[in-house]
């Protein structure tokens, strides 16, 4: 009986790799089905209870009536997305060491360099019903305007911003919306 050269390469059997693959592929199959299948089952937004107070860090405040909360978009204690009809608000909380105008030029800058929006008018004071004061301004792109509002309190060592935007239809309504919901904000909700 002959026997193989030493250094002869040995013939293995070939395995059957079709089934482990055709079972990796169903079960990756049926995981991204059922993410799809979930995430179209689950509402991105949340009615929210007439009257019910929303508390963003140190910021509390009534939505009005027909805004929803988007829930992927909200962070809870630092920020706070609303959308009605295109149009969206946020409201965001974080902690500021600086001075009053720092938050305010830092987000012009990223505004205009980042979102591409130009800066319309002059930016003004504003102060509410309840007392909260801080600035505001206007701005404008190519698919979409709003108003942002922000006040800095140093005493807590906190900034809350307040953003608005949305398409050009509708936007009276939604801006009186806006408005309303500042107006009934504070800055005595919570810890910032």
């Amino acid at each position: 009986m002959l026997s193989p050269p030493p250094n002869a390469p040995t013939r293995r059997a070939p395995y059957r790799t079709w089934p482990a693959t055709l079972a990796i592929a169903a079960a990756m199959a049926l995981y991204i089905g059922g993410l799809k299948a979930w995430d179209r089952h689950t509402p991105g937004g949340r009615a929210l209870p007439a009257g019910e107070t929303l508390v963003v860090g140190p910021a509390r405040f009534v939505p009005a009536p027909g805004w929803q909360m988007d829930v992927a978009r909200s962070r809870p204690g630092q920020s706070l997305t609303l959308f009605k009809t295109g149009h969206t608000f946020v409201v965001k909380a974080n902690r500021w060491l600086g001075d009053e105008d720092g938050p305010i030029e830092r987000q012009t800058r990223w505004m205009e360099r980042v979102e591409h929006v130009r800066i319309e008018g002059d930016i003004t004071d504003f102060f509410t019903l309840w007392g909260l004061q801080g600035i505001t301004f206007a701005y404008y792109g190519p698919t979409t305007s709003g108003r942002f509002w922000q006040t800095v309190d140093t005493r807590r060592h906190a900034v809350v911003q307040v953003d608005f935007y949305g398409p050009a239809e509708g936007e009276a309504q939604a801006l009186r919306d806006a408005r309303d919901m500042l107006d009934s904000m504070d800055l005595e909700g919570g810890a910032s």
